[in-house]
């Protein structure tokens, strides 16, 4: 048997990722349980202007419920990622747990020191009624390894437990 994940319980926040592909590491984290994030890389870089073939970042922050709308937070979301260039290729909704849960794919032109690198995106967000926090996910991959790393990061993202 392959074992391609690992469990990251991070205790001081109340979060627990149950499949973190083992191609990451954790090289950040700010906050407590009511609003913080938390930074991967990976182990590999793509060339010393790029960095790291692939990057997630997973943040959540209190919100009331009475204030908080899931479709205007998910296009809030990509209207804030279009001011970047980014432009969404696919959106999907689906269910983690009990939760409505938003990802959504893109992709863009990145220039870093003269040169272009295309990069693919997979974002997700989704509210936990029980611990009232928005949870939202960003991933971004280099072009070149996004079809190798896409279905990991998704199966990550589904594996979140909040509560």
């Amino acid at each position: 048997m392959l074992k391609n994940y690992y469990i990251v319980h991070k205790s001081e926040c109340n979060v627990i990722i149950n499949k973190i592909p083992i191609w990451f590491k954790e090289v950040k984290f700010d906050g407590d349980q009511n609003n913080g994030t938390v930074f991967f890389h990976t182990y590999n870089d793509y060339n010393e202007d790029w960095g790291p073939n692939a990057k997630i970042e997973m943040s959540w922050e209190k919100k009331d419920r009475t204030s908080f709308y899931h479709p205007r937070e998910v296009q809030t979301s990509i209207d804030i990622y279009n001011a970047i260039n980014v432009v969404v290729t696919d959106k999907e909704m689906g269910w983690i747990q009990s939760h409505e849960f938003t990802i959504w794919q893109g992709r863009r032109n990145k220039m870093i020191r003269k040169k272009y690198y295309v990069e693919n995106c997979i974002h997700g967000i989704f509210y936990c009624d029980i611990s009232e926090r928005i949870f939202s996910m960003h991933a971004t991959i280099i072009k070149e390894h996004y079809e190798g790393f896409k279905p990991h990061v998704i199966e990550c993202y589904n594996s979140i437990a909040c509560h």
